[in-house]
């Protein structure tokens, strides 16, 4: 071989990789475990993080076993929302009030250019089978915040 390199530079630096690879291999393995030993003191758990618009964002997230609503838009405070994940037809009598003037808040209507308003846009806000709890806290936060831009389009 040339004066470059050696066969002990040449092994040392398999060996090496020989390693790193073999640590790669056990952490992909073993991410599950890892992860849950290593992570369990933590208090904030992200749980999702969806995209509403192009500068808007709404997270969803648990802080010591609370679930929170967090939606942020460019160059606005972010809007804090505690969200349980009990749905509306299973509200106790004394949130009834509450909760059947929830149902009846209607989205406000879009203007469209030469259009008339989409008639689903003056549904009231109901609750179908298949909604997540992030669908929930959506429109929670569509309710309590119609300023922010979060339309159903």
């Amino acid at each position: 071989m040339s004066d470059t390199f050696s066969i002990t530079q040449l092994g040392t630096i398999a060996v090496f990789l020989s390693v790193l690879i073999g640590i790669m291999v056990l952490v992909r393995r073993y991410k599950e475990p890892l992860t849950k030993q290593l992570g369990s003191q933590r208090r904030i758990k992200l749980m999702e993080d969806t995209p509403i618009g192009a500068n808007e964002r709404a997270k969803l997230i648990k802080v010591d076993g609370q679930t929170f609503l967090i939606v942020s838009a460019k160059n606005q405070s972010p809007v804090v929302v505690p969200f349980d994940a009990v749905p509306f037809d299973a509200l106790d009598a004394k949130d009834s009030d509450t909760a059947s003037s929830a149902k009846q808040i209607t989205a406000p209507k879009i203007k469209s250019a030469g259009k008339s308003a989409d008639k689903s846009a003056t549904k009231p806000a109901t609750k179908s089978a298949s909604n997540t709890p992030f669908l929930e806290a959506m429109k929670q936060a569509r309710l309590r915040n119609p300023n922010l831009g979060l339309d159903q389009s």
